[in-house]
């Protein structure tokens, strides 16, 4: 996994693709891909997550596409889609480089990043876990961690993904949704 960064944004980069799973709570703006996160579609993998506006996604799917990163659409190298679900939290992150973000990323472990927060007019959230898991179990950790922004006391409309690193843990689901709730917890405390 890769991480980027800029004010009000995050990119969680995963080019060999990771499962992830999302919960909406409200109305969310700047979504993208969402519905592709739901368990019964075919899309099972994610390139990316991105926490900011269209202008950082079209960014990192540029450099995902540039890579050969993606759901294959046909038979030749690059010929791929790379799967970007998104949020933005209204207000923040709009009009960043997506491309540049992706270039100055760096490599993480899932025990580094544990969870991302953004609160603005909405809030968004990502947590990471280390488990190989499938995506309703990634969509249940996403709900539970849910739960750390309401005991932060955020009170908007807020989106939550949740992605898994893939490394099997034998970590119990209970386990992981409650360390998700308590790491969205920590991130979105204001410091």
């Amino acid at each position: 996994m890769l991480l980027g960064r800029a004010p009000g944004v995050a990119v969680l980069l995963t080019p060999a693709g990771a499962v992830a799973g999302v919960d909406v709570r409200g109305a969310p703006v700047g979504t993208r891909e969402l519905d592709l996160l739901d368990p019964s579609t075919l899309v099972q993998r994610v390139h990316a997550v991105v926490l900011g506006g269209p202008s950082v996604v079209d960014g990192v799917v540029r450099w995902l596409a540039e890579r050969g990163h993606g759901f294959p659409v046909g038979t030749r190298p690059f010929e791929v889609v790379p799967i970007v679900p998104a949020a933005q939290p209204s207000g923040l992150g709009d009009g960043v480089d997506g491309h540049a973000v992706c270039e100055a990323a760096s490599e993480v472990r899932a025990s580094d990043v544990r969870a991302l927060a953004f609160v603005g007019g909405t809030a968004v959230g990502l947590v990471v876990v280390e488990a190989e898991v499938g995506p309703a179990e990634c969509r249940r950790v996403a709900i539970s961690a849910h739960d750390g922004f309401a005991r932060a006391g955020v009170a908007v409309p807020a989106t939550v993904f949740a992605v898994a690193s893939g490394t099997p843990t034998g970590t119990p689901l209970n386990d992981l949704c409650t360390a998700a709730a308590d790491a969205l917890e920590r991130a979105a405390r204001p410091s």
